[in-house]
């Protein structure tokens, strides 16, 4: 069913939507322009911009209990992030800023069926004076840090629990016992959130089973035909046949768990031998092992894994400093004696606040070979920076940096690569060989259902960084797991089709584009951006790191037009999903420059993002409905 109401979440009727709807031109401009009529529609919205009602009503309850006069709230998933938040407030507003934190953790389960639906939920609020509010937005949107809109659901149920058994405790007037009430309330409580599906028991292994399609997918691992059913995980569900050892018989739970070695490599006790393992092996047997216990991080949000690297970073840099003055957990780097780091291309526009927000950074925004002289230049003139972060490819402009060429310069010049390949996708392309580091939202095509918020981080293990990088996650200011049971639960049942669901959608967008989109380029469209079209350069690098197996140019591409005027015709006219997001299950568009740099179109056209442009996310929809689609769009585009 296709949204097409103001506000109306995307999907329709689901709770934790994480897009919504905006289904014409000026409906977006409306929305960015702040209209009453268009804000007080919204269901919902993408969750580290639109604060969600759960979350919204989690702070008004925590407002009215704990704050002061002209205090307002934001909840964080740990201590240790609200008080980044507070160091963040500080430096932007000063040092004499009041910030309040306060603790707060919902009880633990009291026996083994308790467990199956209660878990201690450790959540820590921040309280500002109302007019500092939006600084404190700034770092919830920037760093990705937040709380999710089921773990803020799951809180409020559990104070509403409380709340419940202190009213019965009031009122019973001795006829029922206290134990009698609250196994009362607590079967309320499971039947009307929870049905009869619930168990977070299995949330572990579900974060488990996640890094294990990541770490198979992540990069290109085996040369030899002989290896490839070892890394083969993306396909098991609770509903497979089991895991075996090389007898036939059956692995343990704790085996299962770490079944991304060889049988022979599991001992006795069902613990991994598998660095021994693996170090046996030649070259010739496995190009890389990503170790889904220890170099894949699973977040709240794929922000959240671009922060947390660049944090990764600034902690490196002030650690290469010793200075006794330079705190380790370092949070922003501003200026000399910290070094700079460098975006290679245009990208989403929340990565790019982080790097200036957080660090001074060269923004080389064509992404191309123009930038790659600027870049050397830089390098040239002696000037040591501390990273390159580079999407893969670029969003919105489907742009591909050379990072063949860019990790040549690594090397040479010791900086560090940072890719996010959201875009790109672990089944469409191997970039893990040139980048220390691999950020990527799995909100998108892993998930696919549009319902869940997640991201990843995956070290490079011949990376040079990557000694140092598993210290720091290991440290006391380094990794935390926040992402929340229930989100787990939700995004290992979505990603265990994730590969098909790529594949498919590879295939309808080069459909879509061969038989509809391109005959109009030079005539409705000015310009298509994929990475197959935008560019012979972009192509060429592309191409290069092309996943061999299952590759293809992905299910993102944009649209620009000759006239501005058209552009709002063809989009009012495509009768599809439109809204923020990509990676769906379903096609989704939106007027992307206009709902992401709204405020800045003029300084955006520098670098080829036109405020006439249209961003499509294609999906699983049959191919001759997708193409009938958009043929009617251009049809009512050009008429007059």
């Amino acid at each position: 069913m296709i949204s097409r109401t103001v506000g109306e979440s995307i999907p329709p009727n689901t709770k934790h939507a994480v897009s919504v709807c905006l289904p014409t031109w000026e409906a977006t401009v409306g929305y960015e322009e702040g209209e009453s009529d268009i804000i007080n529609s919204l269901t919902t919205g993408y969750p580290r911009f639109f604060v969600h009602k759960s979350i919204k009503k989690l702070c008004e309850v925590l407002c009215a209990k704990y704050s002061m006069e002209n205090e307002t709230c934001l909840c964080f998933p740990s201590y240790r992030i609200a008080n980044r938040c507070r160091e963040f407030i500080k430096v932007k507003t000063g040092l004499s800023t009041k910030v309040r934190i306060l603790q707060l953790c919902t009880p633990k389960p009291v026996n083994q069926e308790e467990r199956l639906w209660r878990r201690e939920c450790k959540i820590t609020v921040v309280f500002v004076d109302e007019e500092i509010f939006p600084i404190m937005k700034q770092y919830w949107q920037h760093s990705g840090e937040i709380v999710s809109s089921r773990m803020a659901e799951y809180i409020l149920h559990e104070l509403e629990v409380k709340d419940n058994l202190k009213k019965m405790e009031t009122t019973n007037n001795g006829r029922k016992s206290a134990a009698e009430d609250e196994n009362r309330v607590n079967e309320e409580y499971i039947e009307t959130r929870f049905g009869r599906s619930l168990n977070f028991l299995a949330a572990d292994k579900a974060k488990c089973l996640i890094r294990k399609r990541i770490a198979t997918k992540v990069v290109e691992k085996v040369d030899s035909e002989s290896l490839t059913d070892l890394f083969s995980f993306e396909h098991y569900n609770e509903n497979s046949a089991p895991f075996t050892t090389g007898n036939g018989e059956p692995l343990n739970d704790d085996q299962q768990l770490n079944s991304n070695v060889p049988a022979e490599a599991i001992n006795s006790a069902g613990e991994s031998s598998a660095n021994s393992t693996f170090e046996d092996m030649t070259t010739e047997d496995l190009n890389y092992h990503v170790n889904p216990d220890t170099d894949v991080y699973l977040f709240p949000s794929g922000m959240a894994s671009i922060f947390t690297a660049h944090r990764l970073l600034l902690n490196f840099d002030a650690n290469r400093l010793s200075r006794s003055s330079t705190r380790q957990d370092k949070l922003v780097g501003y200026g000399p004696p910290f070094k700079k780091t460098v975006m290679f291309g245009f990208p989403y526009t929340d990565t790019l606040s982080i790097l200036r927000k957080f660090n001074h950074t060269h923004f080389l925004g064509q992404g191309d070979s123009t930038s790659m002289d600027a870049l050397k230049k830089i390098l040239h003139s002696g000037e040591q920076i501390l990273a390159v972060f580079i999407e893969a490819p670029s969003n919105p402009l489907l742009k591909m940096g050379d990072l063949q060429e860019l990790k040549r310069l690594s090397d040479l010049y010791s900086f560090y690569i940072v890719v996010d390949e959201t875009v790109g996708g672990f089944v469409n392309i191997d970039v893990l060989p040139y980048a220390d580091i691999i950020c990527s939202s799995l909100t998108k095509i892993f998930s696919g259902d549009s319902n869940v918020i997640a991201g990843s981080l995956v070290l490079n293990p011949r990376g040079k960084i990557y000694e140092f990088a598993k210290k720091f996650m290991k440290s006391e200011n380094g990794y935390e797991d926040c992402l929340w049971c229930e989100d787990a639960l939700c995004l290992e049942r979505n990603s265990r089709d994730f590969v098909e669901r790529t594949i498919k959608v590879n295939t309808n967008t080069d459909i879509l584009l061969t038989k509809v989109l391109l005959p109009q380029v030079g005539k409705l469209f000015k310009k298509i951006y994929y990475p197959s079209l935008t560019s012979e350069e972009t192509k060429r690098n592309y191409d290069s790191v092309m996943a061999t197996r299952d590759g293809g140019y992905g299910g993102l591409f944009s649209l620009t037009f000759f006239d501005i005027e058209k552009a709002k015709k063809f989009f009012n006219n495509l009768e599809l999903c439109k809204g923020p997001s990509l990676g769906t299950n379903f096609t989704l568009a939106c007027p992307y420059a206009i709902i992401a740099h709204y405020q800045e179109l003029d300084e955006i056209a520098q670098y080829g993002v036109e405020k006439n442009l249209v961003r499509v996310s294609v999906g699983l929809e049959n191919s001759d409905v997708l193409c009938r689609v958009f043929q009617r769009a251009i049809e009512k585009a050009v008429e007059e």
